[in-house]
């Protein structure tokens, strides 16, 4: 990098006159002029850190992250010590929904400087993400001891703690974050979340936000989903499916770009193929030669379909003292590369030898530790639903292990996906259309059969509605299927949400502990459901469920 000529008498290099440009500009609170500024010293051939910061915001801003992502990581090769950098590497990340990736820049700023609030507030941001809830109210904390007048790190504590059903801290946070900014979105979900036995006065709330013009479409879809939970708490169904309608689309509106760009694999062309793959395999009673476990682990996996009842079975038992768990994280990425790919690959994993596999296995466990999990000596449950198009990884990695398969009313799995709020990802982005959804479902569901009698596993199937109306017979059965002995403390299992530790969309409910009206919600919206029941009517009467 240029500095200029040397100085005599020992004064230093002279300053970069385009240096001296960019800073005036930003000193003067002209960031446009600054990045201008900046571009046309990177074209002249200088380097700096702050100039290559400057065009990686526009290019962010121009949604261009990758072009940015390099200039950021140019600017921390040249200037590692730059916290910042580190923080701003972190936030493209983010957007790029790579937060593990992101998580790791902002630990890495932290490290440089304990005190960094803002690293602080965006290490919250990626944690809660990323579904650990728990750490993420603990960095939210250390955001506001260091910066008391953040008003979205109090909101966000705010709306951590509505997720946990405590109304108390819910409340507290959420005054002090509108006492910093009036009508501040979160902050005011958040109490319309603990409203809801009251829902005039949540949809006033809520209704005043949307009055905005300001708002944005993020925290407009939030909202609209959140009237949704009041309109149908107030039992006005069309009116409820009609704010969720209104939400998704904005959510798919935003999201489309990152989940649909031309020539990207989707969830459900990967669900279709896969399928196809199962169904033209012959029926087989032979297993699979075992491979090389873990011998101080028995290994389960919790796999379903979202909102089937996975989160409620792997509370209860991460009760135990016995069972530890991984929540809904990705633990198959390097296998899902190398075998998932297409028909080919995938008939190649059903006959790949164990010295093939030994690798991916390995993988697996690095990225079971490195998510913070150790599961020497335990049970140790791998729960995620979408795992089951990932049955060909379970079967040949872990022939081993057992696999928990939860079910409930496809009627209600496929609506309460259409309702709920997920953390986007390529699988949850198709639960924001029902028709993308049903139609998910149906695949699912059909893949898992056709793979089952081509490949068969251990298994145990939990009924969501049988497990919630009779608790300690199911509970048991599943205890010992597991190789668990069953406790008085199971019972409990609620208070891991209450703590914060439950990381799904389910947090609310499982605060709540064992409750029966969840099953049928599926009769109220009825009509909004008829153009997918063609879908899942045939599992309606696979799974012994009443047509009416």
């Amino acid at each position: 990098m240029s500095e200029g000529n040397g100085q005599p008498g020992g004064a230093g290099p002279a300053p970069n006159p385009l240096l001296t440009q960019v800073g005036d500009a930003l000193r003067a609170g002209d960031v446009p002029r600054a990045q201008a500024a900046a571009k046309a010293a990177l074209a002249s051939g200088l380097e700096h850190p702050l100039l290559l910061n400057l065009r990686a915001l526009e290019y962010e801003n121009d949604g261009e992250y990758e072009k940015a992502l390099t200039d950021l990581r140019r600017a921390h090769f040249l200037s590692p010590k730059d916290f910042a950098i580190l923080n701003a590497c972190g936030l493209c990340l983010a957007r790029m929904e790579r937060h593990e990736e992101a998580l790791q820049c902002y630990e890495q700023a932290l490290a440089l400087k304990a005190d960094f609030g803002q690293a602080w507030f965006n290490r919250g941001y990626v944690l809660e993400r990323l579904g650990e809830t728990a750490k993420a109210a603990d960095s939210y904390a250390k955001a506001v001891a260091l910066m008391p007048e953040h008003a979205m790190a109090w909101a966000a504590r705010a709306g951590l703690a509505a997720k946990r059903g405590d109304e108390a801290k819910t409340r507290e946070f959420a005054e002090h974050a509108l006492s910093l900014e009036p009508l501040n979105p979160r902050a005011v979900l958040a109490l319309a979340d603990i409203e809801l036995a009251d829902p005039p006065v949540a949809e006033q709330r809520v209704r005043t936000l949307l009055e905005r013009d300001d708002l944005g479409i993020f925290d407009r879809a939030l909202a609209l989903g959140q009237l949704g939970d009041i309109l149908n708490a107030s039992a006005r169904p069309a009116e409820a499916f009609a704010a969720y309608t209104d939400s998704n689309n904005l959510f798919m509106e935003d999201a489309k770009p990152r989940f649909e760009a031309p020539g990207q694999p989707t969830v459900e062309r990967a669900a279709a193929w896969m399928l196809r793959w199962a169904r033209s395999q012959p029926a087989k009673s032979t297993t699979v030669e075992p491979g090389s476990e873990r011998a101080d682990t028995r290994h389960v996996f919790l796999i379903g379909f979202p909102r089937s009842g996975t989160t409620l079975v792997e509370s209860m038992l991460t009760a135990h003292p016995e069972v530890v768990s991984l929540e809904e994280r990705s633990t198959f990425q390097a296998s899902v590369r190398a075998w998932l790919t297409d028909s080919a690959t995938l008939s190649r994993l059903m006959k790949a030898s164990d010295a093939d596999l030994k690798p991916y296995r390995a993988d697996y466990w690095t990225r079971v530790k490195q998510f913070g999990c150790d599961p020497a000596g335990k049970v140790f449950i791998d729960k995620n639903p979408f795992n089951t198009l990932k049955l060909p990884l379970i079967q040949r990695l872990f022939p081993d292990a057992r696999v928990i398969f939860a079910i409930r009313d496809p009627r209600d799995v496929v609506l309460s996906g259409f309702r709920r709020r997920f953390n986007l990802n390529p699988s949850t982005y198709e639960l924001l259309d029902l028709r993308r959804a049903a139609s998910l479902y149906d695949t699912m569901m059909s893949f898992a059969e056709a793979f089952r009698a081509a490949f068969p596993y251990q298994e145990h199937r939990i009924v969501y509605e049988r497990f919630v109306a009779d608790f300690t017979t199911e509970s048991k059965a599943l205890c010992a299927f597991i190789g668990a002995d069953w406790r008085d403390e199971l019972l409990q299992f609620a208070d891991r949400a209450k703590r914060g530790d439950v990381a799904s969309a389910s947090s609310a409910q499982i605060a709540r502990g064992l409750y029966a009206d969840g099953a049928g919600q599926w009769r109220r919206y009825r009509d909004q459901l008829a153009p997918v029941m063609p879908l899942l009517a045939p599992w309606v009467e696979r799974f012994g469920y009443q047509a009416d």
